[in-house]
């Protein structure tokens, strides 16, 4: 869960509503403006009428124009942390989603009008156009402005915890403090990594405790933002604790005596300091809400068109005298349980001993679930749970709390999983397979760690083609 304070998060959500009302208003201007030019000038000119009726049929449009817009705006993020933003990132993807909407709105609204000639179509388009950049220009350098304002005048503060040995933060002092300012970063302490027992204070800043205590420290303080500095020696500690605030939520920050351990996973700081950022989402924003619009798409679609065969597959698996789907509780993005559904492929009486991993000669699976599981029929109802928000179409299979914690204690960046939705289907699966034992779902985790971090739309399409295959030649358990 994220740290945020209820305060930052209210603030946060008053931003948030007063960007989309800016932006939504800027497109009914421009379809206001579109109108008039249509019925006063464009139309007259055509057909000779000169009456201008604002009717149903402008509300509508002024109203879906603004919808369309603001859903465009929100889908690449735009509308994500306004209170934390790069300004001049920020107007540059504005702009290149402002170009986008304009085509595709002349192409999809405008071009078939009725126009006299065709510099009608420069004149409605180019209004349109010019007057949505205008407003949405305007309003971030406006909007930016008073954020800003607002920070630097510390109206809103952001909590923040420096990490790492005494030394190295000492060498960084003077450069963090003035990031702090400029970000409206309050210092709350730091975190020690060193074994030394120093509980001494960082010049004027308390030291809290060790770094087994950070999650404690971030969640109690509602920390927003970690700034890391660790000697070189300590380099084997950044994975764990970098681990930890992900599951947290906390933007973390690193000094360029870390970046070599990285892997290019960072983005340079806005604020003029030599602070790098983690990133916690492997996805852009963009990438991240289109794949959850085909998630809903294509497995809504599934449910419709694979209804019949869900339900002659259900009274095929009831026909031993058990239910035909079974639920159980697995762990999703953040670690957060939900409840799969599969159809039933054991005995109703399968785990009386406890949680069991199955295995290709296992005795508990049915005759029908065998076929099932062959052929992984046993997992089309999860497109339900992709329907619902609790799984994706790709991505890594999810496990059981009881599993998880046995891979975590071998393979700690096990947690890198819960940075993502879990899947239907992953690399793991379609590259390795089932997993019979904790160390093989550790083997198959390292398929999906890769996949994590290569996350892209031409990937999962890769993964689907490989299921397909997969699933033709019956190559399940």
């Amino acid at each position: 869960m994220s740290p945020r304070s209820p305060r930052l998060n209210r603030i946060a959500h008053f931003w948030r509503a007063r960007y989309i009302a800016w932006d939504f208003s800027g497109a009914v201007l421009a379809y206001t403006l579109l109108y008039v030019l249509r019925k006063s000038v464009l139309e007259p000119e055509r057909f000779g009428l000169s009456t201008m009726p604002w009717d149903t049929f402008y509300s509508l449009g002024a109203f879906l124009t603004g919808l369309l817009w603001i859903a465009s705006m929100g889908i690449v993020g735009l509308y994500l942390r306004p209170l934390r933003k790069s300004r001049l990132k920020e107007l540059s993807r504005s702009l290149q989603v402002w170009a986008a909407f304009s085509l595709s709105y002349f192409i999809l609204f405008l071009l078939d009008d009725y126009v006299n000639d065709y510099s009608g179509y420069f004149k409605s388009g180019g209004l349109f156009a010019g007057t949505l950049l205008f407003w949405t220009v305007l309003g971030r350098i406006l909007l930016g402005y008073y954020v800003r304002r607002a920070i630097k005048q510390k109206k809103f503060t952001f909590p923040t915890l420096l990490v790492g040995s005494r030394e190295s933060l000492e060498a960084h002092l003077p450069a963090l403090k003035r990031h702090a300012h400029e970000a409206g970063e309050i210092l709350a302490g730091w975190i020690n990594t060193e074994n030394d027992g120093d509980k001494r204070s960082l010049d004027d800043l308390p030291m809290l405790g060790p770094a087994a205590e950070l999650p404690m420290w971030v969640e109690r303080l509602h920390v927003e933002d970690c700034i890391m500095a660790l000697p070189a020696q300590q380099h084997d500690r950044l994975t764990p604790l970098v681990l930890d605030l992900e599951m947290l939520g906390a933007r973390i920050f690193m000094v360029p005596d870390t970046y070599g351990i990285l892997s290019g996973m960072v983005g340079i700081d806005e604020h003029g300091v030599p602070l790098m950022e983690w990133h916690l989402d492997p996805m852009d924003p963009w990438q991240r809400n289109t794949k959850r619009i085909a998630d809903i798409a294509l497995s809504g679609l599934a449910l419709l068109l694979l209804s019949p065969l869900l339900i002659v597959l259900g009274l095929l698996v009831m026909k031993d005298g058990g239910p035909a789907f079974y639920w159980q509780e697995r762990l999703g993005r953040k670690a957060k349980p939900f409840k799969i559904v599969k159809f039933r492929s054991m005995g109703i009486h399968a785990e009386q001993a406890g949680p069991q991993l199955s295995s290709e000669e296992d005795p508990r699976i049915t005759p029908i679930g065998r076929i099932l599981r062959k052929y992984r029929l046993d997992e089309l109802p999860q497109f339900w749970n992709v329907f619902i928000g609790d799984m994706s179409l790709v991505g890594p299979r999810p496990e059981r709390a009881f599993f998880a914690e046995q891979i975590l204690e071998k393979a700690p960046q096990y947690r890198h999983i819960y940075k993502v939705q879990p899947g239907i289907t992953s690399w793991g699966m379609v590259r390795y397979g089932y997993a019979s034992t904790v160390d093989q779902m550790i083997r198959r985790m390292e398929y999906d760690l890769v996949y994590i971090e290569n996350m892209s739309f031409f990937n999962d399409i890769k993964v689907g083609i490989y299921t397909v295959w997969t699933v033709i030649q019956g190559r399940g358990k």
